[in-house]
C-alpha cells in the first residue's frame, strides 16, 4: 500500500440525477483519487451518504433546491478515517 494520498477536485454540475454518484465514484476509482472536493452538487441541506465503495459529505442550500452545493467524496482506505464533518454553508 502506498503512503501517498491522492486528492483532487471535480465540478459535477449536478449529483441529483440517478446514478451520478455511482458514476463519479467509478471514475474516481479508475484514476485512483481518494479524497475529492466536489462543486455544484445541487443537493439541499447538509448530509452524509454512505455507500459500499464511497462516502459523500455534502452541504447545499435550503431555500433553493437544485442550486449550488459543495462536498467531499471519499473512496477506499480513507472512507473510515473521518472523525467529523462540519459544513459552514453551501460553498464551504
Amino acid at each position: 500500500m502506498s503512503n501517498k494520498l491522492h486528492i483532487g477536485t471535480w465540478n459535477m454540475k449536478t449529483l441529483l440525477k440517478a446514478g451520478k454518484m455511482q458514476e463519479l465514484a467509478e471514475e474516481l476509482a479508475k484514476i485512483q483519487l481518494e479524497i475529492v472536493a466536489i462543486q455544484e452538487t445541487r443537493r439541499s441541506g447538509i448530509g452524509l451518504i454512505n455507500k459500499k465503495d464511497f462516502s459523500l459529505y455534502y452541504s447545499g442550500t435550503k431555500a433553493q433546491i437544485g442550486q449550488a452545493g459543495t462536498g467531499f467524496i471519499l473512496l477506499g482506505r480513507i472512507m473510515n478515517n473521518v472523525i467529523g464533518f462540519e459544513a459552514i454553508n453551501e460553498t464551504l
